[in-house]
């Protein structure tokens, strides 16, 4: 992990990912910490939330990775920096995300599993 942010500051920014409706919905910018896709929550289409009957509230997942760690700049945390970036993704996902990857951002496909 960088040493510019220690455990503690990226284990805070890790807990502003989850039930962050208000964070991401204040936001201006948003950035995934598994791709890397930085958007403005005011103009993407189609946000998809999870967690949506719980009372501590919604969980904005990524429209382009569809994963849960997706931080907004009104939360506090440097959502713009690459360091801090690259610190949470290493962190939260050892190295196994498509940032670490090198991997381009890029819509994901959705697929659709229905149970019985």
């Amino acid at each position: 992990m960088s040493k510019k942010f220690s455990e503690n500051y990226i284990d805070k920014a890790h807990k502003a990912t989850i039930y962050n409706e208000k964070d991401i919905m204040d936001s201006n910018v948003c950035t995934c910490f598994y791709c890397g896709y930085q958007f403005n929550p005011k103009t993407e289409e189609d946000l998809e939330w999870m967690d949506e009957k719980s009372p501590k509230g919604k969980t904005l997942v990524c429209p382009m990775c569809l994963i849960d760690c997706v931080i907004g700049d009104a939360s506090g945390f440097p959502v713009t920096d690459s360091e801090f970036i690259m610190a949470c993704t290493e962190e939260w996902f050892g190295g196994i995300s498509r940032i670490s990857d090198g991997k381009p951002i890029e819509k994901l496909p959705r697929y659709v599993i229905e149970v019985e």
